[in-house]
């Protein structure tokens, strides 16, 4: 966690440097939209020349790591009417018995993910 917090950050700069705006959502999720019970959300949005995008850096990715990814998306346009235009999803690593259909299952739901070459991985 402490890695994938520290990594996420240095993107966070890499990116404002180079004309980006980050910011970091935070919502309150009382009715369970995302997880079926109230919790809270966080997502990274990245926005230049108004394109909006939400980029999830992750360790590690499975199949419900993208339905939730899905309904984060949803909710955050929900609340705040701001649409989504590209929804990323930044891992070293697909944890699933089968990664090539997670990145279709990912695909359908409008999410690219995006991985180093041959580090999709087998197994949970």
């Amino acid at each position: 966690m402490v890695t994938e917090d520290a990594f996420r950050d240095c993107v966070r700069e890499i990116l404002r440097n180079t004309g980006y705006t980050v910011e970091r959502w935070l919502y309150y999720d009382a009715y369970g939209y995302v997880y079926g019970y109230p919790s809270e959300i966080e997502l990274d949005i990245v926005v230049k020349d108004g394109i909006t995008m939400i980029a999830k850096i992750t360790s590690t990715i499975r199949r419900t790591d993208i339905i939730a990814i899905h309904c984060k998306a949803e909710l955050y346009t929900k609340v705040t009417g701001r649409p989504i235009d590209k929804v990323l999803a930044i891992t070293p690593f697909i944890s699933d018995k089968n990664p090539d259909y997670v990145k279709v299952m990912a695909e359908r739901m409008g999410i690219k993910i995006i991985t180093p070459e041959g580090m999709t991985g087998q197994g949970q």
